[in-house]
């Protein structure tokens, strides 16, 4: 990292900025500048006669400091700005290899544009910070516009023609924008005269970019997919990637993992034969009788039949999912027989609260068994979120409620699994990591709901981050490290995945899951028995898109905590050995085993459940008014 003198900015902004850094500064203290960079970033701005393009000067700064982000803007900025501008040192500050929170970031930005938007501008900005630390000059014959993800990757935006039109004129020689954007819509107003009158309509004209700004403007529009790209560009460089090895787990963890699919295959086999008896033993309807038995046939057997025929750790899912069915499945059937059902949640209630002690107060004595901890804690805490929604959901939906309270429970037998042989005693040291992991889920998360908020992009994904976000600062005002920095973790992952779950929506292009992959299978070789990120990385396969965007996601980030906690825990050092070149992966990348999707076959057979249990209740109702 090269130190440099603080030039090329206006004396007006240094003065500013100077006076921002010995505000943050103790009084004692004095802030040493790391570097400097300004940078052209294409904007729009809005006129009478529609949007016409502009260049907004982004400056930046950075100092010695503590992880803050300034920004001092003379236009106005949209709410994102400073979550884009955030973003944008984390991901160069991981690609550097880099500690975020060791630095402050100052940016400041005027344009001739009276609004500018914080996503559109934020590969732009992670170029600067890149120039300020590195101390590379900036080319000036290339620019970019795109949104930068948390993981790197570029996202769609607005104006791209406009952008295009105004960065020509500006001297550009190359044009950086987002995959799919090279190919953009314009309208043309089209005079159609009829008698004395003339009518004047828009149509859309698709518009080839690539062609249209070299023929008009001399201008190369280049589609990039990552920050990576962006910086071959910038500045000449070939960011480095650590070679991707195979996943190596040990005779030890695979071990681990026959033993934790042979229990829960047993426990998925007697669930399901208590959840027949148990239906056929019960006042309900023969209609109820047949739809219920026809669930556990469609769902929970065929979840079990699926897991028998997977390997390794493809099962473990599947299993749990089988469990969680079949109780689902008795406590349905308990509710419409009308007993009460305070002895099975306050089971589930008291299993959560052990299991969250005896998570915390482990002590693993390998790599492996972080690996099985951060697993188990995982399972704790979405078997916890799960919990919470069945007690908001129980007055307005009882049988979603039961749902959510079954897959909690069946969670925690998977938890109790992988906790099963790691000593207590101690704990893992694991608040360094909550407090940056929650740092980083505050600002991620936000940034992203924003984003998709403001585009109307599916919010499932940005919803569960929130939730996990709000889980682990409740944990982490409650002294439970570990549990707060998993769920954080899960915030993160989840919410980089609603982002380039909307980016491939938008853009029509998925650059994005080959990328995710490549990420998780570098943590996965990182070293061996990273049996978290494995467990991901095979839940991926086969998944719809967004599912899987959120399981390689959950494996990397997962994944990297448990590397970053096996750096600190108590005792004899974890293996951090390279993976050996034999013997490789004990299972190849499996074909996801067949399990129901939601076909129209399980549309319909959700609809007649619903029938059916509405009946039970009608049903019910009359036996209560009989008194039977």
């Amino acid at each position: 990292m090269l130190e440099k003198k603080f030039l090329g900015l206006p004396l007006a902004l240094l003065v500013a900025l100077s006076a921002v850094v010995v505000a943050a500064s103790p009084p004692t203290a004095q802030l040493k500048v790391i570097g400097s960079a300004w940078i052209l970033a294409p904007a729009v701005a809005q006129t009478e006669s529609g949007l016409v393009g502009s260049a907004t000067n982004i400056s930046v700064f950075v100092t010695e400091g503590w992880g803050d982000v300034y920004v001092s803007t003379y236009s106005l900025t949209q709410e994102d700005f400073q979550g884009a501008a955030t973003a944008a040192a984390r991901v160069v500050t991981r690609l550097l290899g880099l500690n975020f929170s060791q630095y402050n970031y100052y940016f400041k930005v005027q344009g001739d544009a009276v609004i500018v938007g914080g996503p559109s501008a934020g590969v732009a900005m992670a170029v600067a910070v890149y120039s300020a630390l590195t101390g590379k000059p900036i080319n000036r014959t290339v620019f970019v516009t795109g949104m930068i993800s948390p993981d790197g990757t570029v996202g769609p935006v607005g104006g791209v023609f406009e952008k295009a039109q105004a960065v020509a004129q500006a001297g550009a020689k190359v044009f950086l924008v987002p995959p799919g954007q090279s190919i953009v819509t314009q309208y043309q107003t089209v005079e159609r005269k009829i008698g004395p009158f003339r009518l004047y309509t828009t149509q859309p004209v698709t518009v080839n970019l690539t062609e249209y700004a070299y023929k008009n403007w001399h201008l190369r529009v280049v589609e990039i997919s990552t920050l990576s790209e962006a910086l071959r560009y910038f500045f000449g460089v070939s960011v480095a990637r650590p070679p991707l090895g195979k996943p190596y787990l040990s005779a030890d963890t695979r071990e681990k993992i026959a033993s934790v699919k042979s229990s829960l295959t047993s426990l998925a086999r007697k669930e399901l034969g208590e959840a027949y008896s148990y239906v056929n033993s019960s006042r309900l309807t023969q209609l109820g009788k047949s739809t219920l038995k026809s669930y556990l046939d469609r769902y929970a057997k065929s979840y079990l039949d699926s897991a028998t025929r997977a390997e390794g750790i493809s099962s473990i899912p599947l299993l749990t999912s089988s469990i969680a069915v079949s109780r689902w499945i008795k406590l349905l059937v308990d509710y419409y027989s009308g007993l009460q059902l305070d002895q099975q949640v306050q089971e589930v209630s008291d299993r959560l609260s052990r299991l969250a002690g005896a998570v915390e107060d482990s002590a693993p004595r390998s790599i492996g068994e972080i690996n099985a901890l951060i697993l188990a804690t995982d399972k704790v805490i979405h078997a916890l979120k799960l919990f919470n929604e069945s007690a908001a959901a129980w007055s307005s939906d009882p049988a979603t409620a039961l749902q959510k309270l079954a897959y909690s429970s069946a969670l925690l037998d998977e938890a109790e699994n992988w906790l099963s042989g790691i000593p207590r005693g101690g704990g893992i040291q694991a608040s360094q990591a909550a407090a940056t992991y929650l740092s980083v889920a505050r600002s991620t998360w936000p940034y992203i709901y924003s984003v998709l908020s403001e585009a109307g992009g599916d919010l499932t994904l940005i919803d569960a981050a929130s939730a996990y976000y709000q889980i682990s600062a409740r944990l982490y005002s409650s002294r439970k490290p570990l549990l707060a920095a998993v769920a954080a973790a899960r915030s993160v992952a989840l919410a980089e995945a609603a982002m380039l779950y909307f980016q491939v929506q938008a853009s029509g292009k998925d650059p994005y899951s080959g990328v995710s992959l490549e990420n998780a299978l570098s943590v996965a070789s990182a070293t061996s028995d990273m049996l978290v990120t494995v467990y991901y990385i095979n839940q991926s396969y086969g998944a719809e898109l967004r599912d899987s965007l959120a399981y390689l996601k959950l494996g990397s980030q997962l994944g990297q905590l448990t590397l970053d906690l096996a750096r600190v825990k108590p005792g004899q050092p974890a293996e951090t050995q390279k993976t050996p070149s034999a013997p490789t992966q004990p299972e190849q990348p499996p074909q996801k085993p067949s399990q129901p999707g939601k076909s129209l076959t399980d549309w319909l057979q959700e609809i007649l459940l619903r029938i059916s249990l509405f009946i039970e209740s009608i049903v019910d109702w009359f036996r209560r008014l009989l008194g039977k």
